[in-house]
C-alpha cells in the first residue's frame, strides 16, 4: 500500500513540474513601444537597453512581465484580466505598474511605483 501511495504521489508531482514548466504559451521579447502581449499566457521582456522606455500592454490570462533588467528608463506596465506578475524593479523609481481585473503581484522600487490593481505589493 505505501509503495502504491509513493509512486501516485510520483506521477502527481511530475504533472504539476509539467504543468509549471511549460505555464506560459510563449515569450515576447518587445522590440518597439507600445508592446503588446497576447490573450494567452505569455512572458513579456522589455526592451534591450537602458534609457529605453517601454509601454507594455499585456492582455489577457496569466502574464509575467519583466520591465526590471534596464533602467534609466520610464515603464509603464498596463495587464488585463487573470493573475499577472508585473516587475518593474529596475533600480530607478519612475516606473508604473497598472494590472488590470485579477488577483496581480506588483514588483516595484518604490509603492508610488504600484498601481491601485496591484492586490499585493513587493517592493525591493
Amino acid at each position: 500500500m505505501r509503495k502504491l501511495m509513493m509512486g501516485l504521489a510520483l506521477v502527481v508531482m511530475v504533472h504539476l513540474l509539467a504543468g509549471a514548466a511549460s505555464a506560459y504559451e510563449q515569450i515576447i521579447q518587445c522590440n518597439s513601444k507600445p508592446c503588446y502581449g497576447t490573450k494567452n499566457s505569455d512572458k513579456i521582456l522589455e526592451r534591450i537597453g537602458n534609457g529605453k522606455p517601454d509601454k507594455i500592454l499585456a492582455r489577457g490570462a496569466h502574464d509575467l512581465v519583466r520591465a526590471n533588467n534596464y533602467t534609466n528608463d520610464t515603464d509603464v506596465v498596463k495587464s488585463g484580466g487573470g493573475f499577472d506578475t508585473v516587475n518593474v524593479a529596475d533600480g530607478d523609481k519612475r516606473d508604473t505598474a497598472k494590472p488590470g481585473l485579477g488577483i496581480n503581484k506588483c514588483i516595484v522600487d518604490a509603492r508610488k511605483e504600484a498601481g491601485a490593481g496591484c492586490a499585493r505589493v513587493v517592493v525591493r
